[in-house]
């Protein structure tokens, strides 16, 4: 899994895990946190709109079981 640069006010990168659905999004300032069993129509749903940081405060922060920390990822 790897990450991509997205275009946000809060997010730097995102990246996803289609098989476990775990969705690890990276802030801005640099820390991480990850998001579990994400449903990947609602990852792709965070991807395509144009204000990503609306549809994720609306469809997954406060919905989700989530973690801080760093990962394994990777940034492309």
């Amino acid at each position: 899994m790897n990450r991509h640069g997205i275009t946000s006010g809060i997010f730097l990168s995102a990246g996803f895990d289609p098989t476990s659905g775990i969705l690890e999004l990276e802030y801005r300032n640099g820390t991480c946190r990850r998001w579990l069993a994400v449903p990947a129509r609602l990852y792709q749903g965070f991807c395509a709109p144009s204000d990503p940081d609306a549809f994720f405060r609306s469809h997954i922060d406060g919905h989700f079981f989530s973690l801080h920390g760093a990962s394994g990822l990777q940034h492309r």
